[in-house]
């Protein structure tokens, strides 16, 4: 599941699909990233409150570069590792 996909997610859900992030890490992060425009954050006056956050139209124009850095990670991972060794 991937915040990208139109969906809107709540804060919950993200932190399940992000294994190796804490709370606090994941909350300052959506909190930078709604300064910056690209995540968009709503509350809704629910009871209890729900807060939902989804990609903004100028945050989908970053996506096509962030998964070209995920994909050169996958395809040098290899190596990277490798480099991460020799340094021990």
């Amino acid at each position: 599941v991937k915040i990208s996909e139109n969906e809107p997610m709540r804060f919950n859900e993200l932190y399940r699909n992000i294994p190796s992030v804490s709370e606090k890490m994941l909350s300052q992060v959506l909190r930078q990233l709604t300064t910056d425009g690209i995540i968009r954050r709503e509350l809704f006056p629910d009871v209890p409150p729900r807060t939902e956050y989804s990609v903004t139209d100028f945050g989908r124009t970053l996506l096509p570069h962030v998964e070209a850095l995920i994909n050169w990670g996958r395809d040098n991972f290899d190596t990277i590792m490798s480099n991460r060794k020799k340094q021990k």
